[in-house]
């Protein structure tokens, strides 16, 4: 009975010490800065405390609507950010999956007085001169695996000879910035050419 309690906790520390995937979790090229509603970099340098950057997560394929935020005491959140405007810096998040293992990942930011992006979601529904904005949903094949562990795979260009698919820029905009899509655009300009045409006919 001693031995396979004993072996059952060998496993289970082999496991956890292997169950160890990271990502750097910084956006440290300039060509994918986050913006503002007029597409200039957001927020300003060294705009330590005013927004926090998070990671959500779920097995590779999972809905954005089924990630879950990586806390913070595994590097998940980070109001740390750099010498450029719209540049987080958030160190290594540390994954409770192995090394090597490909996971969906979408980056959020939220003002940082907010626990979370679903809680200033809320309250910018209440004030909407709150900023927020979220990333494309990409998947990441995170480091860690091997002995020693590889380095931490980029959130920006991802694992090298992967299907990774990049991090790309996004805006922290305030609720009441409503960024038209081309259909409505369409359907704008189709509207006015109809009212100066009737207007010609008169």
């Amino acid at each position: 009975m001693k031995k396979l309690l004993l072996a059952a906790i060998l496993t289970c520390v082999v496991t956890s010490a292997f169950a160890q995937g990271t990502l750097n979790f910084a956006n440290n090229l300039n060509t994918v800065r986050l913006t503002n509603e007029a597409g200039a970099s957001f927020p300003a340098a060294g705009a330590n405390s005013a927004y926090a950057a998070g990671v959500y997560w779920g097995a590779a394929g999972t809905a954005e609507s089924s990630l879950t935020l990586l806390p913070a005491a595994s590097g998940g959140v980070t109001t740390t950010w750099g010498g450029l405007s719209g540049q987080f810096l958030g160190g290594t998040a540390t994954f409770p999956v192995a090394g090597g293992t490909q996971v969906s990942v979408q980056v959020r930011v939220w003002t940082a007085t907010y626990a979370d992006y679903g809680a200033a979601l809320a309250g910018q529904l209440a004030n909407p001169s709150e900023r927020l904005g979220k990333g494309i949903v990409q998947l990441i094949t995170l480091g860690g695996s091997g002995s020693p562990p590889s380095n931490p795979t980029s959130l920006v260009t991802g694992a090298a000879g992967t299907t990774d698919i990049g991090f790309q820029r996004f805006g922290i905009l305030p609720g009441a910035v409503v960024v038209p899509e081309p259909s409505s655009i369409a359907l704008g300009l189709l509207g006015l050419g109809a009212i100066v045409l009737f207007r010609r006919r008169k």
